[in-house]
């Protein structure tokens, strides 16, 4: 027997046994993961972060918080992602000593389950509403949408608007019609890390702890957070953007529920508000000013103002026509982030503290 032959037969060797350990320690994982699933929702349960209710084929995590006798309930839908009840505490506090504040999830997020269909936006709204009936929660409903969430709460309104006493939306999704609804989704890595266990011990590397939360909210987030990753539910979510913008369009009728649109990431109408809750980066400065050979602060100023112009853009096409088609809707410009109830909190809640005084 030849020296290449030895070789290759002990580097295979080497290979299987490397291949044996791999799969050995990744059984071992998947396991674990399985053996501490109950502790997990224990820990949610009883801690008051999970709280299960039946939409029919699958179960919504509903929260109600606050003041059970207070003249309104406002049901907080969140944006694509999870964990609303905890990412959003701070703001819901500034309206929980008057207001019932619930926080309702849908299919497959924050611990719930999920049946696998297409999360439409007839289905999420019938999911919604049959989780406030069993719940007990009685209409009307005032929605506080945030994101995507919008997207649904518009819908609701529009196809129920007897059910809903008002509307918030916090820089929502606004709905308008698309030529091109086809979307082409993979699996996500962290969808199958997640179900395999390995995101148990890797999930800070992609998203970093919370030093705003304290021990128990940080790890009730991670385990609705990595459970939400692992149901699929945002990939059906991805695959239906398109459909649930045109079907929520199709049904949009003016009406007369109040409403407000909080706009932040489109509400930059100046300089100093930029400089004040912008702050562009290098690399939005670069793409916002190509080509551009003046100096930095000329550049900075450059791309402050092509900024403000894409605001305004967005605002002339897509935000005002939204409103327009809604009917009853006021439009507060509070620029900021995406998540603009945690960076401008306390603005935020007295804005929505004034529309709930004008509806009494």
């Amino acid at each position: 027997m030849n020296t290449r032959v030895r070789i290759l037969k002990a580097a295979g060797k080497v290979l299987l046994v490397l291949s044996l350990m791999l799969i050995t320690a990744l059984l071992a994982v998947f396991i674990r993961h399985r053996a501490v699933y109950r502790r997990n929702m224990d820990f949610l349960t009883e801690n008051g972060y999970y709280s299960p209710v039946s939409a029919g084929s699958c179960t919504l995590n509903l929260l109600k918080t606050g003041n059970e006798n207070g003249r309104h309930r406002i049901v907080f839908l969140s944006g694509i992602g999870s964990c609303s009840s905890i990412s959003a505490k701070d703001f819901a506090d500034r309206l929980r000593d008057r207001e019932q504040v619930i926080f309702l999830s849908r299919a497959g997020y924050d611990a719930g389950s999920y049946d696998k269909k297409d999360m439409t936006a007839e289905r999420v709204v019938e999911d919604y509403r049959k989780a406030l009936e069993n719940a007990g929660v009685q209409k009307p409903y005032m929605l506080m949408a945030h994101s995507l969430g919008g997207v649904f709460a518009t819908y609701w309104v529009s196809r129920y608007p007897d059910e809903i006493e008002a509307l918030v939306i916090i820089d929502g999704t606004c709905v308008c019609p698309i030529s091109d609804v086809s979307v082409n989704v993979h699996r996500k890595l962290s969808y199958y890390l997640a179900n395999m266990g390995i995101l148990d011990f890797t999930f800070h590397l992609a998203e970093l702890p919370k030093p705003y939360l304290n021990d128990d909210d940080q790890r009730a987030y991670d385990i609705m957070r990595i459970s939400t990753l692992s149901s699929g539910v945002l990939d059906s979510e991805r695959a239906n953007w398109g459909r649930n913008l045109n079907d929520t369009w199709n049904v949009m009728v003016p009406n007369d529920v109040p409403k407000i649109y909080i706009s932040a990431i489109d509400g930059f109408r100046t300089e100093k508000d930029v400089e004040k809750y912008g702050d562009l980066n290098k690399k939005e400065i670069a793409e916002l000013t190509p080509g551009f050979t003046g100096s930095d602060e000329e550049r900075r100023k450059a791309a402050c103002r092509a900024f403000l112009g894409k605001c305004a853009q967005s605002r002339e096409r897509l935000i005002e026509p939204y409103a327009e088609k809604l009917g009853s809707c006021k439009l507060i410009y509070l620029a900021g982030d995406h998540f603009i109830f945690n960076q401008r909190t306390d603005e935020c809640a007295d804005i929505i503290k004034g529309f709930i005084a004008e509806l009494e």
